[in-house]
């Protein structure tokens, strides 16, 4: 996969996913293999996604270096995945949900885009 199709994907998810009302993202291409995206998703609740996730493209497979989906409802974090190091009692390769200030859990993988926004679909 290239990052144009990949970044083709994405656009199309946030066209036509029912829970997104409105998106922007930004695109930085730093070489062919290697990139950044991110924005942020309004869901029809008015509650919204930030994002934000740096690609690199191996042998065509997407790898996310870094990434952060961060969901807020009435100004409040609800929830943030995210793969930042530092956090006491995560492993590598640092995966991980905050589902409070000071609780995060580990994931085995990273989510991807469209499984953040779908989890969400009992929340409105």
């Amino acid at each position: 996969m290239t990052f144009q199709k990949y970044v083709k994907i994405l656009d199309n998810l946030l066209l036509r996913h029912w829970a997104v009302a409105d998106s922007q993202a930004v695109v930085e291409i730093y070489t062919t293999d290697h990139s950044d995206i991110s924005g942020k998703i309004i869901l029809v609740d008015d509650s919204y996604i930030d994002f934000s996730e740096e690609i690199l493209i191996v042998a065509k497979q997407v790898t996310k270096l870094r990434y952060r989906y961060e969901y807020v409802k009435n100004r409040t974090e609800i929830f943030r995945y995210d793969n930042f190091p530092k956090h006491p009692g995560i492993q590598p390769p640092f995966h991980h949900k905050h589902v409070s200030k000071r609780r995060a859990i580990q994931l085995q993988e990273a989510p991807k885009l469209i499984d953040v926004i779908e989890g969400l679909r009992y929340m409105f």
